[in-house]
């Protein structure tokens, strides 16, 4: 039998996730959305030429869902809830060394264009190793999004000093009703795990219903 021992990034993940999931009461609930919308507006901004992904979308709608849903927006911290001033969202990135979560500063101030520039600035710099430690602290959630893998939903893990994690699976074809009659249609599932300290079922409910309406309306 060979033994592995657990060193830098797989070895903080390991300590990080067995504290969170100790020391968070977590509860998650799932939406299927329709895809659709979500795929046409990705057409339409790459035919305008702008680089953007599905990811990009996703991670934009989260945030502008923090202003409809502003308890999101806050940590629990010794028996108090911090609010930060703005809105510092992190997302998942798998690299050769582990997953590294960094995070964007000031994302409710960025525009589609500069955040898609933000995540692929991040995302190369933590594929390489090159991010400074306050690049990974301060986010009141994390996106983290498994679709590309063919994974259709799980129960997340929130990760430390944050509230929630939002998990994007595969978009793919699935029965959807539509004027009562059964169609194959593109949908995905997202499922959002919160801190039960400081957010309830009613109010998760709230942010994935005006994030779906976001996505669905093809405005994210």
């Amino acid at each position: 039998m060979k033994l592995e021992k657990l060193a830098g990034v797989r070895k903080a993940m390991a300590g990080a996730m067995a504290k969170s999931w100790a020391e968070i009461p977590h509860f998650a609930e799932i939406v299927q959305i329709d895809a659709k919308p979500l795929l046409d507006r990705l057409a339409a901004l790459r035919a305008e030429g702008q680089r953007v992904s599905v990811n990009d979308l996703i991670v934009h709608a989260a945030i502008r869902t923090l202003a409809i849903v502003p308890a999101f927006n806050g940590v629990f911290v010794d028996g108090a809830i911090e609010r930060p001033e703005g809105a510092t969202v992190a997302f998942a990135v798998a690299t050769d060394h582990g997953l590294m979560t960094p995070v964007i500063r000031e994302a409710d101030t960025l525009s589609l264009a500069d955040l898609s520039t933000r995540i692929r600035d991040l995302s190369e710099r933590a594929r390489t190793r090159r991010l400074a430690p306050d690049e990974f602290e301060g986010a009141v959630m994390t996106v983290s999004n498994l679709g590309t893998l063919g994974i259709d939903t799980g129960f997340p893990v929130i990760n430390q000093r944050q509230t929630a994690l939002l998990f994007a699976g595969a978009i793919a074809e699935r029965p959807w009703v539509i004027d009562s009659q059964v169609v194959a249609r593109l949908t995905l599932y997202l499922t959002l795990a919160a801190d039960h300290r400081i957010i309830d079922g009613v109010t998760s409910a709230r942010y994935l219903g005006a994030l779906r309406a976001i996505l669905e309306e093809g405005e994210a």
